[in-house]
């Protein structure tokens, strides 16, 4: 498993690198400076380097996660058979799978977010078809 904390601040600084990026540029075409020039003018030079500033902040927000990605693949804990507590089929199976995922045909009798069935259910409780 991959560490929350350090996700939420993948995802926040990806979020504040974004605006920085390119609400500056949105101003800036406001303002009338054309694109693509060698030299910025001067009255726009301070939202050119705010948008390369986030464009940086962009990148480490999308570095964070091949980091804590790399080493939760090294140092994790391993999740377990349904570490989300999900209730669809797929996940109330041994991972890895076996090869015909269920020997005999499940019959689903219950809601896709029936959360309380879950919690109820046992490890063998299984209704088949047959």
């Amino acid at each position: 498993m991959y560490p929350v904390g350090l996700s939420k601040l993948a995802a926040v600084t990806t979020f504040i690198g974004f605006i920085l990026t390119f609400f500056p540029q949105f101003v800036l075409g406001y303002l009338g400076m054309p694109r693509r020039y060698h030299a910025y003018p001067p009255e726009y030079q301070v939202l050119n380097v705010l948008s390369t500033a986030g464009a940086t902040v962009l990148g480490i927000g999308y570095l964070l996660p091949m980091i804590y990605m790399t080493w939760s693949l090294k140092y994790g804990a391993i999740a377990g058979s349904n570490p989300w507590q999900a209730t669809g089929l797929e996940w109330q199976i041994q991972s890895p799978p076996p090869t015909e995922n269920f020997l005999e045909i499940p019959v689903v009798d219950y809601e896709a977010y029936d959360y309380d069935w879950l919690a109820n259910k046992t490890q063998h409780e299984v209704t088949t078809v047959g």
